[in-house]
């Protein structure tokens, strides 16, 4: 059966992994070891990816921190943070993005459906018209779910207009595949470089 549609997550997929160095960039601001800032940054991040607005996200990070003595409130820490929050997840991995135009240009049709912050998105949309690589683009901030959760999934294939089945689904983590498993999608499993020429290979003979 041939493969009508392509759903691949943003981050990690179609960005290259989120640095190290960043995570270091951010504790240096708090002044907190960068293990301490990983885990306040990923603790309130579901939240911001469903919406909460930026700077009620990165103060309860700080909170979190014990950091909220500091003088964040004046918003400069918070706009260096945001800033460098950005710039990790906007490192684009080409290759993917080629796959994606390839596969639209050969009669399939491709989604865009990721957890994702405002902020990184005005960014990302900055640097490329989504449009010109998805024929839908769905983002956790923007409708107000987020992967694992199955609505979030059903909307991407409402829009995209394609049975569950008829579509594989691209992600780094193994919570949002089983997801999708149970909802009846394809599903690849993408561990970074080496996976690209193995996701290649699946999809060329799969496409129209």
């Amino acid at each position: 059966m041939a493969l009508q549609a392509l759903i691949l997550d943003y981050g990690n997929v179609l960005s290259q992994p989120q640095g190290e160095q960043w995570f270091e960039v951010m504790a240096a601001e708090v002044g907190v070891p960068c293990d301490t800032f990983r885990a306040a940054y990923l603790r309130h991040r579901l939240l911001y990816d469903r919406g909460l607005p930026a700077r009620e996200y990165w103060g309860r990070v700080l909170e979190t921190l014990g950091a909220g003595s500091l003088s964040w409130n004046d918003g400069r820490i918070i706009d260096r943070l945001i800033d460098a929050d950005v710039a990790s997840w906007t490192q684009y991995r080409e290759d993917m993005w080629m796959l994606a135009r390839s596969f639209r240009d050969g009669g399939g049709r491709t989604a865009f459906l990721s957890n994702g912050v405002p902020e990184a998105m005005v960014r990302i949309r900055a640097d490329r018209p989504l449009e010109a690589w998805f024929d839908t683009v769905v983002v956790s901030c923007e409708v107000g779910i987020a992967k694992p959760d199955p609505a979030i999934y059903r909307l991407c294939l409402s829009r995209i207009g394609t049975r569950p089945h008829d579509a594989l689904f691209v992600d780094d983590r193994p919570e949002n595949l089983e997801a999708a498993t149970w909802l009846g999608l394809q599903t690849f499993h993408f561990t970074g470089d080496e996976a690209v020429t193995r996701l290649v290979e699946l999809v060329r003979p799969l496409s129209r």
